[in-house]
């Protein structure tokens, strides 16, 4: 029985191990958006919206415009005009493509 319990428990010390330095191996990556504007930004200056919901490493849904310049802005995705922009786009984008947006870890919409 003792002779059992010994590789059982080296085992079990070298899986915590493993696992001990996986978890640091893993940046830890947080929130995309440290601050939002409130301001609008206009319609024909945006390139893309991506909409990154709640997860493990942020616990808000965050909402990244990206500008035809390349510039990204995140944005109060509580914004009246926020709401009603990703409203419009996504009714657009299912009349006229009738696909399914992908939503494994952000949904991209082209403006």
């Amino acid at each position: 029985m003792m002779m059992m319990q010994k590789p059982l428990l080296l085992l079990a010390a070298l899986t915590l191990c493993c696992c001990i330095t996986s978890l640091h191996a893993y940046r830890k990556r947080g929130c995309h958006c440290i601050q939002t504007t409130h301001n609008q930004v206009p319609r024909k200056c945006i390139r893309k919206i991506e909409v990154i919901p709640v997860s493990g490493q942020c616990r808000q849904t965050e909402i990244l415009i990206t500008r035809r310049n390349g510039h990204r802005v995140c944005v109060d995705p509580e914004e009246k005009w926020v709401l009603e922009l990703l409203t419009k786009l996504y009714s657009e984008n299912e009349t006229s493509s009738r696909t399914n947006v992908s939503t494994n870890a952000s949904s991209k919409l082209d403006a």
